[in-house]
């Protein structure tokens, strides 16, 4: 028995009758949406949240916090913009510090002395006194967000006390050598302040010693 249908079907002739039934029963449903349902479903601003990650997903975004849904639509939102700087030290500093919660300085090799192309140093920028943060997470996001090109030289802790023109020294952690920063001479007076751990140890804490 023919299906009686009050829309325009969009089926050949050939139609088996499934098809006809079946566009018989969603016909009516999808002529029934807005039209703008799918530019809407495709806006990371203005979509429903069960297409969010969806989104994300299509659109390669790197970092994902389900308790952050503001955060996440931005993300998103920003992601053609991301992908055309990915592989910059400032992308890969942001990128890192979304992974470890930490604020990351990564120095290119012509920024450091002892380095060659392609390596690069991630520094976790901590204030003097504070507790070294745990090296493995940097270095592992360090690892899976750089560009194929470059090598991941050390990572290191970096201590640095900022009222006014404020610079601390600091030791590498978990590295082959230690390294004291500034290795250039010391930075202009006033209020410079020099200080290092004298070994490589597990945790390893950077106090100012004496002001210069």
């Amino acid at each position: 028995m023919a299906v009686a249908v009050s829309f325009r079907t969009l089926l050949p002739p050939n139609a088996t009758a499934w098809e006809r039934s079946n566009e018989a029963v969603s016909g009516p449903r999808m002529e029934g949406l807005p039209v703008s349902a799918i530019r809407q479903a495709r806006d990371p601003e203005a979509c429903a949240t069960v297409f969010l990650a969806g989104l994300a997903w299509e659109r390669s975004v790197h970092f994902w916090d389900p308790g952050d849904a503001a955060g996440n639509r931005a993300r998103v939102a920003s992601s053609w913009t991301d992908h055309l700087v990915y592989g910059a030290p400032a992308a890969l500093e942001a990128e890192i510090a979304l992974d470890t919660g930490l604020t990351i300085a990564v120095r290119e090799f012509f920024e450091g002395p002892g380095l060659v192309w392609p390596e690069f140093v991630a520094d976790a920028v901590v204030d003097p006194g504070d507790a070294a943060p745990d090296m493995t997470a940097v270095i592992a996001s360090a690892l899976a967000r750089k560009p194929v090109r470059d090598v991941l030289a050390r990572a290191r802790v970096f201590a640095v006390q900022q009222p006014a023109s404020v610079l601390v020294s600091a030791a590498t952690f978990a590295s082959p050598k230690v390294v004291v920063l500034p290795l250039g001479g010391a930075p202009p007076l006033p209020q410079v302040l020099v200080g290092a751990a004298s070994r490589v140890i597990e945790i390893a804490t950077v106090y100012p010693l004496k002001a210069a």
